[in-house]
C-alpha cells in the first residue's frame, strides 16, 4: 500500500470524550422539614465586586447568607458553631498553596510529550527495538545498513511523532463508571460568596471544589447529618449542612428555574485525585455504556434492592419490566417508550437461540422479563420476596424469545478508543492491537480519521475524504466505483488509499464495500472497515492474524503488519516510524479502563 506520511503540517483535530450527558429528569423525595431553611430569592447576593479576604487556613470561607453586621470577623470557617451564630458572608480564599484554584488539565494518558530524549520518538541508530537486521524478513525492499543515514531517519521520525497528540487517543476516564444512578434530591449553596467542597468531613481537608451562590448541587447521602455528601457537575464532595438548602425549598426553587439555569460546582481539584469522589457508588451522572457488559455492570449496582409490582424506581421499588427498562434507557442502549413484559418480546433484534445470546440480552418469560449477565445467569426484580437478584441460571424457566438492544460497534469518546476497544473485543492482544494502531496512525493520520482519502484521490477527484464518503453513503458513488474508481481518474496508473488501513487493492475494498455499503453502515465506519480487515486476514494471511492475536511484542506485531499486510514503499524507515508510534499508543493505553477488558 502507499503510505501516507504524515508532516509537521497536519491540523490534529479535536476528539473531546463528551463525558457530561444531561441526565433525564427523575422525582426528588422531599426531606424532612427539620432540615429546611426558606431563603427568599431577594437574599442571593448578585454583586461580584465583594473583596477577596486572604487566609492561610485553607477552610477560611464558607459562609451561610445571612444580612446582618458584616463586621464581625470571618476570617475562620466555623466549625463547631451554633446555627444561630451565623457570621457574615465573606469571600473565601479558593486559592490556598496546596489547593490550586485553576484546575490543571487532565492528563488521562500520563504520557509526556514526546521529545528528543525519548527512545522510543527518536530511535537509536544502532536499536534492535527500531530497526531490524536484512536478514529479519524475506519481503524487506533494502538492506537495513546500521551506517546509512541513520541520524536523518532518526530526525524524521521525530518531526513525525511531533505531530502526534497523544492526549487525543484516549478520552477523560469516566470515574463513575459502575456507579448506580439514583433519583435526584436538590439542593443548593445558601451563601453569598462561596460554599468549598472539601475532601472529607472536616475542614482541615482538602478544597476539591466551590459552589457559587444558590448553585446547584444533588444530596447523594448523609442528608440529616452535620457534613452532608455532594455531587456538583464533577465535583464530588462533603459540605456542612447548615450552608446548604435542601428539602421542599430547594425542589420548589430548583424546579421553578430548571436545573440547565443554575451553575454547577467549579472544579478545583480533579476528580481523579479527589479521594471523596468514589465515598460512594451512587450518582445522578448517567452512565451510558451500551456495551452488554457495560449494561450488566450498571444493572448489577442494584441488586439486593427491593421489588414493587408497578414500580419505577431502581432503589425504592421496581418490577421486571420496569427494570429492564430503566436499565436500558439509562444505559443508552434504548431509547423507546416504557413497555411490559408482553411488549419486550416484539422490540429491538431476534436471538435466535440460547447458544448466540449475550450480556445484556432481554430474556423474555411468561409473564416475566429479565436481563442476560453473560455468565449463564439473569439479573432481574424477581418478586417481593426476593428483589433484585442475579443468581438464576438463564433457563430456570421456558424462554419464550430474547431480544438484543446492545450495539458493540463502536464503544469510546475517541477513535483510537474506539479501534483499542473493537480490536480487544475481537480477541487482538494489547500489544497486538498497538501495533495495528501504530500503523493506523500512519495510514489515517494521528487522528486515526477513517474517512482519510489520500492525497492524490484528492487532487484527482477534487473531493475530500468526508466529501467522498458521504457520496458513497448516498448512493452517488455505487460500490463498483470505490472498488475500481475508474469514472474518478482516482486510479490512473497507481492506487491511492482511503480509510483506516489506507485500503488500495480492489480485492481489499471488495472486502470494505461488504462489511460498510452491504451491510448498510457508512463506509467511514471504524467498525465495518475494521471488520472488513479482520475478515481479508482470515482468508488470506491467517498465520498473521493469529499472531496479532497472540503477540505479546508491540515491536514484532506492528512490523509484522506493516511488512505483511501494509506492504508500502521504504519499508526500513516506515518500520521506524510506526514502531515508535505503536509503542507509545501502548504506554498511553496502559492508563485506559476499556469498558470491554
Amino acid at each position: 500500500m502507499k503510505s501516507k506520511k504524515v508532516s509537521t503540517t497536519f491540523t490534529v483535530l479535536s476528539m473531546a470524550a463528551g463525558m457530561f450527558l444531561t441526565p433525564a429528569s427523575a422525582y426528588a423525595e422531599p426531606l424532612a422539614s427539620g432540615q429546611e431553611t426558606v431563603v427568599d430569592s431577594s437574599d442571593v447576593s448578585t454583586d461580584d465586586s465583594v473583596s477577596e479576604k486572604t487566609d492561610s487556613d485553607s477552610g477560611a470561607s464558607e459562609t451561610p447568607e445571612k444580612p446582618e453586621d458584616s463586621s464581625s470577623d470571618t476570617s475562620k470557617e466555623p466549625e463547631e458553631k451554633d446555627d444561630s451564630e451565623d457570621p457574615a458572608p465573606t469571600e473565601p480564599d479558593v486559592t490556598p498553596s496546596v489547593t490550586p484554584s485553576v484546575t490543571p488539565a487532565p492528563e488521562p494518558s500520563k504520557a509526556p510529550t514526546p521529545d528528543a530524549s525519548t527512545s522510543e520518538t527518536k530511535p537509536k541508530a544502532d536499536s534492535e527495538s527500531t530497526k531490524k537486521d536484512a536478514n529479519s524478513s524475506s519481503t524487506s525492499t533494502k538492506d537495513a545498513d546500521p551506517s546509512s543515514d541513520n541520524a536523518a531517519e532518526a530526525a524524521a521520525v521525530e518531526d513525525w511523532s511531533q505531530t502526534i497528540n497523544y492526549e487525543n487517543y484516549i478520552g477523560k476516564k469516566d470515574l463513575r463508571a459502575g456507579f448506580a444512578r439514583v433519583d435526584k434530591v436538590y439542593a443548593y449553596a445558601k451563601v453569598n460568596t462561596r460554599l468549598n467542597v472539601r475532601e472529607s468531613a472536616s475542614t482541615k481537608s482538602r478544597i476539591v471544589g466551590t459552589l457559587s451562590p444558590k448553585a446547584l448541587c444533588y444530596v447523594i447521602s448523609d442528608s440529616d447529618q452535620k457534613w452532608v455528601y455532594i455531587e456538583s457537575g464533577d465535583v464530588r464532595g462533603f459540605v456542612k449542612s447548615n450552608y446548604l438548602q435542601q428539602g421542599k425549598t430547594a425542589l420548589t426553587y430548583v424546579s421553578r428555574t430548571g436545573e440547565d439555569n443554575m451553575e454547577l460546582a467549579e472544579q478545583v481539584i480533579d476528580p481523579e485525585e479527589n479521594e471523596a469522589f468514589s465515598y460512594k457508588k451512587e450518582t445522578v451522572y448517567d452512565v451510558t455504556n451500551s456495551s452488554g457488559e457495560g449494561i450488566i455492570t450498571f444493572a448489577k449496582q442494584f441488586v439486593g434492592n427491593s421489588y414493587v409490582w408497578g414500580g419505577n424506581s431502581l432503589t425504592n421499588g421496581i418490577d421486571c419490566s420496569h427494570f429492564v427498562w430503566q436499565i436500558l434507557t439509562r444505559c443508552g442502549a434504548y431509547d423507546g417508550e416504557y413497555t411490559t413484559s408482553y411488549g419486550w418480546r416484539s422490540l429491538g433484534e431476534e436471538v435466535k437461540s440460547l447458544a448466540d445470546v449475550k450480556a445484556g440480552d432481554v430474556v423474555c418469560y411468561d409473564g416475566h422479563v429479565a436481563l442476560y449477565d453473560g455468565n449463564g445467569k439473569i439479573v432481574e426484580a424477581l418478586n417481593e420476596d426476593q428483589g433484585i437478584v442475579d443468581t438464576r441460571k438463564v433457563d430456570s424457566d421456558t424462554i419464550l424469545t430474547i431480544r438484543r438492544f446492545t450495539s458493540n460497534d463502536e464503544i469510546g469518546d475517541t477513535n483510537a478508543e474506539k479501534i483499542w476497544n473493537y480490536l480487544r473485543m475481537h480477541g487482538f492482544s494489547k500489544e497486538g492491537t498497538a501495533g495495528i494502531m501504530g500503523n493506523i496512525a500512519n495510514e489515517a493520520s494521528t487522528d486515526l480519521d477513517p474517512t482519510l482519502l489520500e492525497s492524490g484521490s484528492v487532487k484527482k477527484s477534487g473531493l475530500t475524504g468526508t466529501q467522498y464518503t458521504a457520496l458513497v453513503d448516498a448512493g452517488s458513488i455505487s460500490r463498483e466505483e470505490v472498488i475500481h474508481s475508474s469514472s474518478l481518474g482516482i486510479y490512473s496508473g497507481g492506487r491511492y488509499g482511503y480509510g483506516l488501513c489506507g485500503f488500495t487493492d480492489p480485492e481489499i475494498k471488495s472486502y470494505l464495500c461488504k462489511y460498510t455499503i452491504d451491510k448498510g453502515k457508512s463506509l467511514g465506519s471504524i467498525s465495518g472497515q475494521l471488520d472488513s480487515l479482520i475478515v481479508y486476514l482470515e482468508k488470506h494471511n491467517p498465520s498473521l492474524l493469529e499472531r496479532l492475536k497472540t503477540s505479546d511484542s508491540v515491536e514484532d506485531a506492528a512490523t509484522a503488519f506493516l511488512r505483511e499486510y501494509e506492504k508500502c514503499k521504504d519499508l526500513d524507515r516506515e518500520e521506524i516510524e510506526r514502531v515508535s508510534a505503536a509503542k507509545q499508543i501502548y504506554e498511553v493505553f496502559q492508563e485506559y479502563q476499556s469498558p470491554v477488558e
